[in-house]
């Protein structure tokens, strides 16, 4: 084990102590307290507290200016960083880091995306060790894409949800015998590290999945023997554990996910039964976590083409030509904006990022003689303006899940 895997580095790169509000007069007065534990309230204090036997994270630097540093790091370096010394894991595992980073402006909003390779990537595309299936990551702030390649294997149609910094990959199909698995994997954004999370109660794909008050919840899909289900659980990722749910009142096949204008509550929408394949209803039913019990809506379901995604305490619906928010049973669908530029109808998947700043949208691309290839939509809330991006090759893959997570 290398020396540099206890003691923190003589001196700071210089990329660590760009853009810092460096005055003599500042720096003298952080140096009084530097040794000092201290019991301030500020997340750079708490940061400081986190950290074992209060390492000095950069020595001669007063460690508050030291965690100012460490939280300006790029989200692309955090391996990297977490590697220098114990000093600077500990500071960037301690649940105060990501305040650190948003008191510095510094926080970067990823999306993750559940997807398959791109067949016509070519030569210039994916390597040929890429998985068919598997963990993308789109970074919305610095528009950079990375594959996660220490992402354990990732069953076909796992899907994918977030809680705080962590993200979850569950349920889909063994790659082999195409049956439903219960197998969870989730990684913590904010470190890089994956583990194994407790499988869920019953093995099932195509479900609705979603956060809601600080859980993450999986409804209905279907079994290996293609029969719909109305089961539902909970999972805890602190916990990492699993609370089954009372059943639905109807089964539903390939329905929506999401939280219920609160955000504590979860909504599994529309869907289909065992024997009307296809049929998709529109409806949808809320789990109450304070009675424990389902509550049926009628009418909230727009064309089953439809992505849903909830902005900012909104059901927001992105169907035909426009973007529509529900404004409740009596005044139904309000349109909010414009359909996104080129998306193909009925390839969308829909996710908030950044608080509800801004909505990000996968999809195909429309095109006359087909196989225009895939791409992000990036809706601006406030501007109500959209922005394609196009992805590199390696990444113009179909998309079937996706989550948002800011670090």
């Amino acid at each position: 084990m290398g020396p540099n895997q206890y003691a923190c580095p003589v001196a700071p790169p210089a990329f660590y102590l760009c853009s810092l509000p460096w005055t003599e007069r500042g720096i003298q007065k952080q140096k009084q307290s530097s040794h000092k534990v201290t019991r301030m309230m500020n997340p750079k204090s708490r940061v400081q507290e986190w950290v074992a036997d209060h390492i000095e994270l950069i020595p001669g630097m007063p460690d508050d200016v030291a965690v100012d540093c460490l939280a300006r790091v790029p989200h692309g370096s955090y391996r990297s960083m977490r590697r220098v010394c114990r000093g600077w894991r500990s500071a960037a595992a301690a649940p105060e880091f990501a305040l650190a980073r948003a008191e510095a402006g510094a926080n970067e909003d990823l999306v993750f995306l559940m997807q398959f390779g791109n067949p016509v990537a070519g030569d210039d595309g994916a390597p040929e060790n890429t998985p068919a299936y598997g963990v993308a990551v789109y970074n919305v702030t610095t528009g950079e894409w990375h594959r996660e390649s220490s992402a354990p294997p990732v069953p076909m149609f796992a899907q994918c949800a977030a809680v705080g910094t962590r993200v979850a990959v569950m349920g889909g199909w063994d790659p082999k015998t195409f049956e439903p698995v219960a197998d969870v994997n989730v990684l913590d954004a904010a470190t890089g590290v994956w583990r194994r999370g407790a499988p869920m109660r019953s093995a099932r794909s195509f479900f609705a999945c979603a956060e809601a008050g600080g859980k993450i919840y999986v409804a209905g899909g279907h079994d290996k023997l293609k029969n719909a289900l109305k089961t539902a659980e909970a999972y805890d990722a602190e916990a990492d554990g699993w609370d089954p749910l009372p059943d639905m009142s109807e089964e539903r096949d390939e329905c929506d996910g999401m939280a219920t204008v609160a955000g504590d509550r979860f909504l599994a929408v529309s869907g289909y039964r065992t024997g009307r394949q296809g049929g998709f209803e529109r409806d949808a039913e809320w789990f109450d976590p304070a009675t424990r019990e389902w509550r049926r809506l009628e009418r909230v379901r727009a064309p089953p083409s439809a992505a849903h995604v909830v902005v900012r305490g909104r059901v927001w619906c992105i169907e035909g030509t426009a973007v529509m928010e529900w404004r409740g049973e009596r005044r139904g669908w309000l349109e909010v904006g414009p359909y996104p530029p080129g998306l193909k109808a009925g390839t969308a998947r829909a996710v908030a990022v950044g608080g509800g700043e801004r909505v990000v949208v996968t999809g195909a691309i429309e095109s006359e003689g087909g196989g225009g290839g895939h791409a992000l939509w990036v809706f601006d809330v406030k501007s109500k303006n959209w922005t394609v991006v196009r992805p590199p090759p390696q990444f113009a893959g179909f998309v079937f899940s996706l989550a948002s997570v800011r670090v």
